[in-house]
């Protein structure tokens, strides 16, 4: 099971309905949070998460918006005694930024124009370089999926005992008699074998938000700006996207699901039902991030 857990979701200033940046992704071990605003620790709290089970934080860039909120998060685990890794990655000079302690693990991005891995594991981190007015990286959450969907017909049908159906499930070979079963032989093909979660960070629209985004299962999107009310080309040049940009780089990146964040500061309630209109009238699968907003795949 994975969780996509919104703690803030609004842009440069935080208002009453908005905490700054921050998203959290919860995966069988992996909590890793993508951005810090200022407040972020506030609102882990909020929601009974402890900092000390983060593994992993990835910074889009190094804008205070997004930013802020670190410092805090790792005075709190040296406080706590935390001595298991906790992985950084973020633009370069991010190692600069940080204090020098046992437990935490530093990588520094350099722009790329094409996808690059930064961790393989049971969650592969992929980024690429936004379009931003500073570095800014996009990235891209590979989460395997399980090998297949149990058949309990074709377990039936092969004589295997109810009490191997679980470990056949987990990817485990049984023995049946003289015969060995495997997991593909009673399991249905799920498709794509992962599930991809995608987050730009700060951006404009552009061709590698597309690379990135192709084919994903959630791409969450930077919505900064309602089109009409700031005109595409002003938002583009302050390394933002208005609504129907988010829209455009999902539709040409064949993506499932959108969600709009990084809403600005200007824009309270009433204004809501206009974001969500401008983009589920040409993406369906579309919603709003809101504080607190979690997502269960």
């Amino acid at each position: 099971m994975v969780t996509i857990t919104f703690l803030g979701s609004g842009a440069a200033i935080p208002n009453r309905w908005r905490a700054l940046p921050s998203i959290l992704v919860s995966h069988e071990g992996y909590e890793v949070l993508m951005d810090a605003g200022e407040g972020t620790q506030s609102r882990l709290q909020e929601m009974g998460i402890s900092p000390l089970r983060l593994t992993h934080i990835l910074l889009s860039h190094l804008h205070a918006d997004h930013f802020n909120g670190l410092l805090g998060l790792i005075a709190t685990m040296q406080l706590l005694n935390r001595t298991t890794p906790l992985t950084i990655v973020g633009p370069a000079p991010i190692r600069d930024w940080l204090p020098e302690l046992s437990f935490l693990r530093v990588i520094e991005l350099r722009e790329s124009n094409t996808e690059q891995v930064v961790l393989s594991s049971k969650i592969e981190i992929r980024y690429i370089t936004a379009y931003h007015n500073v570095q800014d990286n996009s990235y891209s959450l590979l989460i395997k999926r399980p090998a297949g969907k149990f058949n309990p017909s074709k377990a039936n049908e092969l004589g295997v005992p109810v009490k191997l159906w679980r470990k056949l499930h987990m990817g485990e070979s049984v023995r049946v008699g003289n015969r060995l079963i495997t997991p593909q032989d009673v399991l249905d093909s799920v498709g794509n074998p992962f599930l991809k979660i995608v987050y730009t960070g700060d951006t404009a629209p552009g061709e590698n938000i597309v690379k990135i985004a192709q084919s994903a299962d959630v791409l969450i999107h930077d919505s900064t700006y309602l089109d009409g009310d700031v005109d595409g080309e002003e938002a583009h040049k302050l390394g933002h996207s208005t609504c129907l940009d988010a829209v455009r780089d999902a539709v040409e990146a064949g993506a499932k699901s959108l969600i709009l964040t990084h809403i600005s500061y200007r824009y309270g309630p009433d204004y809501w039902s206009a974001f969500m209109k401008c983009a589920i009238k040409a993406f369906p699968k579309s919603m709003v991030a809101m504080n607190g907003l979690k997502l269960t795949l």
